[in-house]
């Protein structure tokens, strides 16, 4: 099971690269938001979200476009502070 989840992964960082190598032909950014869904559609990924993010900014940052991390989710799950608030 270990070599399938490899073989994933290496599937979604060559998607990650060609999403990002497309979208630097008319764009200037790279949305998280849109990117994850595109990419989601495509593959089904062996990671969560906050990783993919990290790997769409690092492909990004190499081709010299800026990231908007625009995805509400994440923002909820890493921080626990928020939730118990609204709770209260």
């Amino acid at each position: 099971m270990q070599y399938a989840d490899e073989i994933a992964l290496r599937r979604v960082r060559m998607l990650v690269e060609q999403y990002v190598s497309a979208r630097s032909r008319r764009y200037d950014f790279v949305s998280t938001e849109l990117a994850c869904k595109a990419i989601r559609q495509l593959v089904r990924s062996p990671i969560d979200d906050s990783e993919l993010d990290h790997l769409l900014a690092k492909s990004a940052v190499k081709q010299g476009l800026s990231i908007r991390f625009d995805r509400i989710g994440p923002l909820q799950a890493a921080s626990p502070e928020l939730i118990q608030e609204k709770s209260v």
